[in-house]
């Protein structure tokens, strides 16, 4: 398994690329397919950037909901917040 593939967030994402294949292509090649990806996503310049632009940054494994998150929900600002106009 390629080292990004370790990561659950780019997993989930190689997963979502292969996924129209999945039941048409032995897993043989499903699971090539998903090393050419990391191997290009690790390897290419431009791909490593994308990558890196679009990872989160912190990951919450709380599976608590944020305020704000649902309709009709209070949200708070953080102690001297302020908001640009």
């Amino acid at each position: 398994m390629h080292e990004l593939l370790r990561d659950p967030w780019i997993a989930a994402r190689v997963e979502d690329a292969v996924k129209p294949y999945v039941g048409r292509l032995p897993a043989t090649q499903l699971a090539w397919m998903r090393e050419q990806l990391a191997e290009i996503l690790a390897a290419e310049p431009e791909a490593a950037d994308l990558l890196r632009r679009a990872h989160p940054r912190v990951a919450d494994t709380s599976g608590e909901v944020p305020q704000g998150a649902l309709p009709g929900a209070a949200v708070l600002e953080p102690k001297g917040f302020r908001r640009s106009r």
